[in-house]
């Protein structure tokens, strides 16, 4: 049974990377492509879902949130932006795994949240 085979700009797309990407991947052996008798680079669906799985698994984010002042905080405004912030990771399949918050000015970095890992 023969696979079907994409063109880097193709695979790209489904993706969601440039064909030069696709190119970057070939030689650094990250994606297994074939040879056409012509030279020309092919890659197989089963390497796109591959990556695509994987890139899948790979999408952990960590939340930031901040207001400036205590009535921000006592308004609702920093958990009402935390709920935002989760609902647009899980829509687009983030895994969020901390979540930090401050109610500090943003004028300076000197904030006790915003530097922790």
């Amino acid at each position: 049974m023969n696979e079907e085979l994409l063109s880097p700009k193709e695979a790209g797309k489904l993706l969601g990377v440039s064909t030069r990407t696709i190119q970057r991947w070939d030689k650094q052996g990250l994606i297994k492509t074939v040879r056409t008798p012509k030279g020309r680079r092919r890659i197989p669906m089963s390497e796109v879902r591959r990556i695509l799985r994987q890139m899948t698994n790979d999408r952990r984010a960590v939340i930031y949130a901040r207001v400036s002042s205590q009535k921000q905080n006592k308004d609702g405004n920093l958990e009402r932006q935390i709920e935002r912030l989760l609902k647009w990771a899980k829509e687009n399949n983030y895994e969020v795994v901390k979540v930090f918050k401050d109610t500090a000015s943003g004028i300076n970095d000197k904030r006790k949240n915003f530097w922790r890992r």
